[in-house]
């Protein structure tokens, strides 16, 4: 591991932890400072990789710390945040649909299942939200679709393959927690273990990127 990753390893996980504590004890405007960096580090890390699959991984990016930006307790800036999220999964559909255009129509029953069962769990709750969380449900559902549609279609990039999908895995779980806080009852815990997930599937899905592109 090349001294450039450790460094950024290090201040991705200590403003991580900084951040958890400034939710914890309600500081929003450390919050607002403290959330973008993890995932700033993740672009950094990633910046000098070339190639079209790191400049839509790096897209991705990019956009999700906008929405983390627009999101952040001290802005809270819901629909323009679920946006800018929306606009970086479809960064990754891209980026995993360059990889392979392999359809693995089976591989999209579990996922449509789980976007079906979760819309039809939050719908009652929903209100006037009802539309843009349907598209961002969709959209997402696409991402693990294409995640899941490399495994096995690159010889020689299975662990990036995986990485990939559970990347889309985490980051869907990720942003069904964000529901049940918005839609559903905030919890803090809840709210501690969906920013752990958000970081995990970020680094996951850097962590798939094809060097090769």
């Amino acid at each position: 591991m090349s001294r450039r990753t450790v460094l950024l390893s290090r201040v991705g996980l200590a403003s991580a932890a900084l951040f958890l504590g400034a939710l914890i004890f309600e500081w929003k405007l450390a919050g607002l400072l403290l959330k973008p960096i993890p995932v700033l580090c993740v672009l950094a890390w990633m910046w000098p990789v070339k190639g079209a699959d790191a400049r839509r991984i790096r897209l991705g990016l990019m956009l999700s710390v906008l929405g983390d930006v627009l999101l952040a307790e001290a802005l809270d800036l819901f629909i323009a945040g679920l946006a800018a999220f929306l606009l970086a999964h479809i960064a990754y559909v891209a980026a995993y649909v360059g990889r392979t255009r392999a359809l693995h129509l089976l591989r999209l029953v579990p996922v449509a299942a789980f976007g079906y069962f979760t819309f039809n769990w939050l719908a009652p709750n929903l209100g006037d939200m009802r539309g843009p969380v349907l598209a961002y449900v969709i959209v997402i559902c696409a991402m693990m679709w294409r995640a899941a549609a490399q495994i096995g279609e690159r010889p020689g990039s299975e662990g990036r393959a995986w990485a990939g999908l559970a990347g889309a895995i985490a980051f869907a779980l990720s942003d069904t927690l964000i529901a049940v806080n918005r839609f559903i009852a905030w919890s803090l815990g809840v709210e501690l273990l969906l920013m752990v997930l958000y970081w995990v599937a970020q680094v996951l899905i850097a962590a798939s990127t094809d060097r090769e592109a």
